[in-house]
Formats: structure tokens, C-alpha cells, sequence
């Protein structure tokens, strides 16, 4: 079989410019029921989607002193290995990008995906990388290039087996004004069977992303938690794309990393979506992460933000009741104040403390008509916490398994929280 090796430096629409390989291409492959194109060039004026233009790399740990080098998956067969806990993370741009990211046996390489428009076959094979990773193989595919807001179908894995089918569909063009819906949800440890439940709602109500808050499993690094985790979720996995704010439990380890890579390579990143631009802080300093350093580029990136809702995202409230957590003091002492100087930000989106709770708007540590509203979502799973420390900034807190509904569009954004009945908790309106 013969292969096309694509180089160069390119800048790709709606992908970050990178130079190295871009990758390699089957030429003349085929597969039962499948007609993929002999070969796939990288140009924007195509419409079809291409890898993106170098690989991703992924930190060991959080110290981020070394990384874990992707090899460049090649079509090589072995065992029969069916790729398991297939999941969908969006790229920067999530009008045009999206990686598909999935596990199998360490020795199994050659990963690849195939895509197609929702209403054809899978006509396009994008190639990925992959990482060793304690005992296992992680495999990345980076999809650019992709159509907005349009509905894709995929599937991912090797010669050596394949997922099945799923499917998601882009968002609109960054700061265009057709409404999305996204959900929150957050701490789902220890809890499997209440995060099987929230997550099937959501994937009932047919939201365009869903936000995590951090702390998927207690122990970040227990593959068993982590499959726990991934069969409660069950097959909303392969079309429900999940924006990850790394909590406590993931403990900044190559586990996480490697599951929910990110196009800066380490725990912050932003992405566009529609109306909606996401800042999303690491906020467990490690060697390798200080919270002066997020806030900076929390700071920088806000301020380079253009669409009309700015929505910041880290794991432990700054502004928060519920015992004991309550409050992280360096969290209020690094991020509050990025978020108070910025009149455009609204709400504030964290975990941590195991409840639902909102403040009221918020901002230079008083109450204040058009402050910040800081929302934890802590319910996913995670045993409830009960207690609370009476600050009178906090107009809600409800000790309730949940989930979060956000709908925006450029001038209002609509919150609805759900419990595991499937009853309101709370509602609330912010306009611009």
C-alpha cells in the first residue's frame, strides 16, 4: 500500500499556524463499506477536514519538565484491539476544528479516523498520533478544517479494530449570533451511578457541548476509575464534545493530559464557540503551574477575547459559601481580580465544593448591579456537601445532585440548573 507524506509549513484555517509534518495519508485504501478518497491535501478551499499541522504533545505531569513524545502512528496490524473510551474534544476554533481521542493496548499503533458529513458516508482518513502512557496507548486525532455548524459522522481505531460510529456537529463562526446550548457539570467522583443519570439527560436535551468542572475520578491516576467513569457516560461519549477545567483529583498527570489534550499543551486554554468564548485556568499550581502566571494568562486572554459572552472556568470558587471548601484564598487573590477588571464578564463557571450554588452578581468584593455571577457545579456524582459559612454574596445554594443548562446567543444567556429528577433548581437571565 502506498502512502503520501505531506510536509511544510503551513497556516491552516481555523488552526492555530504550526510548522513540522502534517502527516500521513493512506493513498488507495479502502474499507468494508467505505469509499475514501485515493488522496487528502490539506486546502482550505476543499470542503473536507485535514489533520492539523504538527502534533500535539503532552506533559508528563504537572511539573511540565518533560513531555511524553507522540510517535507517528503508521498502518501497522496486529491483534485485534477495539479502541475503548472514544471521546470528542473541541479544538480552539470549535467552528472548524475537533480532536477525537480514544485508548487501546500499548502496543497497538497505527490510530486513524475516518470522517464524513452526517448525510454521506465516512469519506475522509485522517491520521494521528498516539502516546504510551502507564501500560496503555493513547491516540489523538486533530481534525481541521471542518465545516461550521455542520453535523459530522466518525469512527476511530486501526487495522486492528474500530470504534463505532459517532457523530457531533461544529459550532457556528466565532461571535456569530445563533443561539447554543451548552451544559455544565462537575465532580463526578464516587458517584457513577447519579453521573449516568445527569449525563443521559444531557444527552437527551441535545446540547452542542458539555462543560466539565473538574474532578471526573478521585484518583487521577487509576485507570480503573477512569473506565468507570467512561462506561456511566456510556455512548454519549461519541457525540457530546467535553471542555475539561482539570480539577484536584486529575492531579495534573499525564492521565489526564494525554485524555483531554489541548491545543497550548498545557491545563489552560480557550475556545470560541458562536456568542461564547471559554477561558479555562489550571488552577493546581504545581512546579510546572502558578496561579500568577495563570492569571496572566487569564488577563491576556480576556482581553483578547472579541465575543459577546466571556465565560472563565477554573475548578475552586473564589466566591463560594459551601462548607468546607467554601472560598480558595489564592484563587482570590490571583483570579477574582482579573475577572472583576473586565465589566464584560459575567459568570463565573467552577466545581470543587459538591453542591449547587450561585452568588449574586459580584464584583470588587461587594454586591453590585452587573457583577460577576459565580456558579459551582460540584453535583455530578460526589458525595453532597451540607454545611455552609453564611456569606451574604450567596443568593443560592442547593445540596442536590444536578446538572446546568446555558443557552446564549449574543444578547441574553439563559442558566437552568436540573437535579437527578429532572426538576428546575434554579433559573436566571443575564442580558448584555
Amino acid at each position: 500500500m502506498g502512502v503520501i507524506v505531506l510536509f511544510g509549513s503551513l497556516s491552516l484555517v481555523g488552526c492555530i499556524e504550526e510548522d513540522g509534518a502534517v502527516g500521513v495519508v493512506e493513498e488507495g485504501a479502502t474499507a468494508e463499506g467505505l469509499a475514501e478518497p485515493a488522496v487528502l491535501t490539506p486546502d482550505a478551499a476543499e470542503e473536507g477536514p485535514y489533520g492539523c499541522g504538527a502534533a500535539l504533545g503532552t506533559p508528563v505531569d504537572g511539573g511540565f519538565t518533560q513531555t511524553v513524545q507522540p510517535e507517528a502512528d503508521s498502518l501497522l496490524l496486529g491483534a485485534p484491539d477495539v479502541p475503548v473510551n472514544p471521546h470528542l474534544v473541541p479544538g480552539a476554533d470549535a467552528a472548524h476544528e475537533m480532536m477525537l481521542v480514544w485508548q487501546t493496548a500499548a502496543g497497538t499503533i497505527g490510530g486513524r479516523a475516518q470522517v464524513g458529513f452526517a448525510e454521506d458516508g465516512l469519506s475522509w482518513t485522517i491520521p494521528g498520533v498516539s502516546y504510551a502512557v502507564a501500560g496503555y496507548r493513547i491516540h489523538v486525532v486533530r481534525l481541521c478544517g471542518l465545516a461550521s455548524d455542520r453535523s459530522w459522522r466518525f469512527r476511530v481505531g486501526s487495522d486492528n479494530g474500530w470504534s463505532e460510529v459517532g457523530s457531533f456537529t461544529t459550532f457556528p463562526e466565532a461571535g456569530v449570533d445563533t443561539p447554543v446550548r451548552v451544559a455544565v457539570i462537575g465532580d463526578t467522583r464516587n458517584g457513577p451511578a447519579s453521573f449516568a443519570s445527569l449525563f443521559a439527560d444531557i444527552d437527551a436535551a441535545g446540547v452542542d457541548l458539555v462543560v466539565f468542572t473538574g474532578d471526573a475520578v478521585g484518583n487521577g491516576t487509576n485507570w480503573e476509575e477512569w473506565s468507570e467513569w467512561y462506561e456511566a457516560g456510556g455512548t454519549a461519549f461519541l457525540h457530546q464534545p467535553l471542555l475539561f477545567a482539570p480539577g484536584n483529583h486529575e492531579g495534573n498527570d499525564q492521565y489526564y493530559f494525554a485524555q483531554f489534550p489541548s491545543h497550548t499543551g498545557v491545563g489552560h486554554q480557550a475556545i470560541e464557540a458562536g456568542p461564547l468564548h471559554f477561558s479555562v485556568v489550571n488552577d493546581n499550581p504545581t512546579a510546572g503551574v502558578t496561579l500568577e502566571a495563570e492569571a496572566a494568562w487569564l488577563a491576556a486572554d480576556l482581553a483578547a477575547a472579541t465575543a459577546p459572552w466571556k465565560l472563565p472556568m477554573w475548578h475552586k470558587p473564589a466566591v463560594a459559601a459551601c462548607q468546607p471548601h467554601g472560598e480558595d484564598p489564592n484563587n482570590r487573590q490571583w483570579l477574582l481580580p482579573v475577572v472583576d477588571a473586565f465589566p464584560e464578564v459575567r459568570l463565573v463557571l467552577n466545581g470543587h465544593n459538591h453542591n449547587y450554588e450561585r452568588s449574586s452578581p459580584y464584583r470588587g468584593g461587594q454586591v453590585v448591579e452587573g457583577g460577576v455571577v459565580h456558579l459551582t457545579s460540584g453535583g455530578g456524582g460526589a458525595p453532597l456537601y451540607t454545611g455552609s459559612y453564611g456569606f451574604d454574596y450567596s443568593a443560592l445554594q442547593v445540596k442536590s445532585q444536578h446538572w446546568v443548562l446555558l443557552e446564549a446567543d449574543a444578547r441574553t444567556l439563559n442558566v437552568t440548573a436540573y437535579d437527578l429528577a429532572g426538576n428546575v433548581i434554579d433559573q436566571f437571565t443575564l442580558v448584555r
